[in-house]
């Protein structure tokens, strides 16, 4: 079957709404017409809003009609993870014990995507408790990489990079815990922000146990992914900002990116950390990419930060876990997390143990030695990046592994790793500085998957780090369509059959 608007962006999607070329209706149609034949394969999506993403569409074509647009995706079709709240609508982080939540309310984010007058087209798939890179749990088919289905297509956010790599959505509203938008973006070929962070509202963004009366959230953020820098950055836009439900969120004087050439800036970049190298094929794209900008003039710098800052933040990451996944439950409930954490995630991974047994115990003065550590720790690495604009460092060991049972030791290459250490230490340090960080797509391994490089700034530098990454992006192939998929054709050629 031939599709038009398959693949397109949510940016030419826009305009080609406003500009009377294409209605919302049959945009939406499309998209929901190819995501029912197709994603069986990937298992992606896990509920399709068929009846309403119609209806929406119909509604927004009546104001588009009357000059009426409500926002920059008016009309446009988008997807969401299922572990926000859509009022009326499951939210599970397809565990069993949370099969019977459904969201009271629109979280803030999904309220703004609908303010920005997008059509929900449904929700998107997760692994069990969002504590996983692959995609699997209690209710849901297991996700598979649109790339090659025998692989992982990253997780959390893993169902939503499967539905834009297979052209299902143009734009998804993923998190990033621990690198949740940017493993799912670097294995499926994609680009994603994780925010800096306390800027997005969090109100919605986790399904809670019956009773729960705790909310303690850290390192956590809601982030765009997309085929293109310029949606994300749409995306980005529209969710952003403080809201009376989350006063920890503060009123950012967001400052407007300086043009300049890459000739004008001065970065670092290092393709290894201390303890934990990469894969020759990660390895040499990412030198690939920093001769390319050598030669377009940029002062490149080997050069991670000095002493043990990347370790310490990971051991911080490691002593505020417990507090984000565990606060609110008694001892017993604990126990039985830490259990599982260390058969499955966290097997073969002691180093970390003796942070972890005692963050389990939800001390308060512990928390409070914890967020002295990281408040210090923050300031070490907005230190380094008044010496360096930005960083560029790798996301994970390897492209997307094989699909296995968790805890699994992982190889490629040749060489074996614990199934922490596959992308845990190349991102979790950024969730605990709270640094945004971009991840762009550097085109495919000798395996046919998918690679990318991620890209970290000081806080609150998302305008200048996004123009930033544009220009790197125009150095790369960018997004590259999984083969086997389908062919499209252009609006002109359907308008003239």
């Amino acid at each position: 079957m031939m599709y038009s608007f398959i693949f397109k962006s949510a940016t030419e999607l826009a305009s080609l709404i406003r500009e009377q070329k294409a209605s919302s209706e049959e945009i939406v149609k499309e998209h929901l017409d190819y995501i029912k034949s197709t994603n069986n394969k990937f298992n992606a999506l896990i509920s399709i809003f068929e009846e309403e993403a119609l209806e929406t569409a119909r509604s927004r074509d009546v104001e588009a009609k009357n000059g009426q647009f409500l926002g920059p995706l008016h009309g446009v079709p988008v997807t969401i993870k299922e572990q926000f709240w859509i009022k009326g609508k499951s939210s599970t982080a397809n565990f069993k014990m949370l099969k019977d939540f459904v969201g009271p309310e629109d979280a803030v984010v999904v309220q703004r995507i609908k303010a920005s007058g997008a059509v929900i087209l449904g929700q998107t798939n997760v692994p069990q408790n969002l504590l996983d890179f692959q995609v699997w749990g209690d209710l849901y088919p297991e996700g598979k990489n649109p790339y090659n289905l025998v692989h992982t297509p990253g997780g959390s956010t893993g169902g939503g990079a499967a539905a834009l790599a297979a052209g299902f959505t143009p734009l998804e509203l993923g998190t990033d815990f621990g690198g949740s938008v940017r493993i799912p973006a670097s294995f499926c070929g994609l680009y994603g922000l994780k925010p800096t962070d306390k800027t997005v509202p969090l109100h919605g963004n986790l399904p809670l146990p019956k009773g729960a009366n705790t909310f303690l959230i850290h390192m956590a953020q809601a982030g765009p992914l997309a085929r293109n820098l310029d949606d994300v950055e749409t995306l980005w836009n529209i969710i952003k900002g403080p809201h009376e439900s989350d006063r920890n969120i503060p009123l950012i004087d967001w400052k407007k990116p300086v043009e300049k050439p890459l000739s004008e800036y001065k970065i670092a970049w290092t393709d290894s950390w201390p303890g934990y190298e990469t894969s020759n094929e990660v390895s040499s794209k990412l030198k690939d990419l920093i001769g390319k900008l050598e030669k377009e003039g940029t002062q490149t710098h080997n050069q991670p930060p000095v002493g043990n800052l990347h370790e310490d933040s990971l051991r911080l990451f490691m002593s505020l876990f417990p507090y984000v996944i565990s606060n609110g439950t008694p001892w017993f409930v604990r126990a039985i997390i830490k259990f599982q954490l260390k058969k499955g995630l966290l097997k073969r991974s002691p180093r970390y143990w003796d942070v972890l047994k005692k963050a389990f115990k939800l001390n308060v003065n512990h928390y409070a030695e914890v967020m002295l550590t990281k408040s210090k720790l923050t300031q070490k690495w907005e230190e380094y990046f008044k010496e360096y604009e930005f960083l560029i460092c790798p996301v994970a060991f390897g492209p997307a592994y094989e699909r296995c049972k968790l805890g699994s030791k992982l190889k490629y290459e040749g060489k074996e790793l614990n199934y922490l250490d596959y992308v845990f230490p190349y991102l979790a340090c950024f969730n605990a500085s709270g640094n945004p960080s971009v991840t762009i797509p550097l085109g495919l391994s000798k395996e046919g998957l998918p690679v990318g490089v991620q890209i970290v700034g000081p806080h609150w530098s998302e305008p200048q780090l996004l123009e930033f990454a544009k220009k790197v992006a125009s150095l790369t192939k960018g997004f590259i369509q999984p083969t086997g998929l389908f062919k499209t054709e252009t609006i002109a050629d359907e308008m003239s059959v």
